[in-house]
């Protein structure tokens, strides 16, 4: 089920229940006339917070994945972008809010400059998340990069068992 709201999808899911048993069509349509119901008396307020939690459980899904050999890999430009879309921020507008330019933050979110402490403790008030996530997002992808580089082996070198058969 989905409910569009100012041509955006506020929410989607699947009434059903969990047990392995199928609703009726009365019980089904019952649900789903519950749930709209309740949804329709949210707050503007708490729409949004829905959909930033929304972003913020995509955000710690991804940290949840242990794979670095992960084939979509997230930056943290995305996570912004998608934090930004939900409060109809474009990135000049966000960048003015961390009291900094755009060009600046672009510099950061397209890793061009390093991502600092600071910056994550902007976004986490900004955003009301957790700081260590972003710094989280930054060292998952650092390591994947890590492990792309490594396949060419070239720290192979960097051994202390290459000293050893010297000595």
């Amino acid at each position: 089920m989905s409910i569009v709201k100012d041509n955006k999808k506020d929410f989607s899911m699947t009434i059903a229940p969990s047990d392995g048993h199928q609703l009726n069509k009365d019980k089904k349509t019952l649900v789903e006339t519950y749930a709209s119901q309740i949804q329709a008396g949210r707050s503007p307020e708490r729409l949004i917070r829905n959909e930033m939690l929304s972003v913020l459980y995509r955000l710690e899904e991804y940290l949840q994945q242990e794979d670095l050999k992960t084939k979509e890999v997230y930056t943290i430009e995305y996570f912004v972008v998608e934090f930004c879309k939900v409060l109809g921020l474009n990135k000049s507008q966000f960048a003015g809010h961390l009291d900094t330019d755009v060009s600046n933050l672009n510099k950061y979110l397209k890793g061009q400059r390093a991502f600092n402490t600071e910056l994550a403790m902007k976004f986490s008030r900004f955003f009301h998340t957790p700081v260590d996530v972003w710094l989280k997002v930054q060292l998952k992808n650092d390591l994947i990069a890590l492990h792309e580089a490594d396949k060419g082996h070239q720290f192979d070198k960097y051994d202390y068992k290459k000293i050893l058969h010297f000595a």
